[in-house]
C-alpha cells in the first residue's frame, strides 16, 4: 500500500497545478458497476488533517445515496483527495463619489481559499472514473458538516449511481 501513495500523490498534484480553478470530468468508463468503495487522503504538503472527517463523511454519505456501499480499507472504488485552505490577503480598491469627486478607497482583506483535488479510481484497473480540481474562496469559514454534505453531493451529482448486477 505505500508504493501506491507517492504515485497517488503525484497524481493530486498535477491535479492541483492545473490552471483552471474549476476541473470536474467524468470518464465514459464509469459506469456505475462497481458496488463498494473506500477513502484515503494524501497527506501532501498543505492537505488539512483536521477537515479530514468531516470530508470524508460527506463522501461517505454523498455515495451510500447513490448506492454504494462503504468499506474502510478496500472496495471496488478507490477515492483519493487532497483539501488545503490558503490565508490569503487582498487589496480591494473600491469608487467613492465625494463633494470633491470620485476618490478610490483601498481596503486590505484577508479570506481563505479552499483548493481539492479529488479522483475516484476503478480499484482493479488503476482507470480514474471522475477527477475534480477546484480552487474557491469560503464564503462561511464555519465549514459545517451540512455544508460538506452539500458541497460533495453537488460535486458528485454527474457520477453514475451504482447499477445492480
Amino acid at each position: 500500500m505505500s508504493r501506491l501513495i507517492l504515485p497517488l500523490f503525484c497524481l493530486l498534484l498535477a491535479a492541483c497545478a492545473g490552471s483552471d480553478p474549476a476541473n470536474i470530468s467524468v470518464s465514459p468508463a464509469a459506469n456505475g458497476r462497481q458496488s463498494t468503495f473506500f477513502i484515503q487522503a494524501v497527506r501532501a504538503q498543505g492537505h488539512r488533517e483536521d477537515l479530514e472527517d468531516r470530508f470524508d463523511l460527506g463522501v461517505r454519505r454523498a455515495l451510500e445515496a447513490k448506492g454504494y456501499r462503504y468499506q474502510e480499507r478496500a472496495g471496488d472504488l478507490r477515492v483519493i483527495y487532497m483539501l488545503g485552505l490558503d490565508n490569503q490577503t487582498g487589496v480591494i480598491q473600491r469608487p467613492i463619489a465625494t463633494s470633491a469627486g470620485v476618490v478610490t478607497q483601498t481596503q486590505i482583506a484577508d479570506s481563505e481559499q479552499a483548493r481539492l483535488a479529488l479522483r475516484i479510481l476503478d480499484e482493479a484497473s488503476g482507470e480514474v472514473l471522475f477527477q475534480a480540481q477546484l480552487a474557491r474562496q469560503l464564503h462561511d469559514p464555519s465549514l459545517s458538516q451540512q455544508a460538506f454534505d452539500d458541497g460533495i453531493a453537488q460535486l458528485l451529482k454527474d457520477f453514475p449511481a451504482h447499477v445492480g448486477r
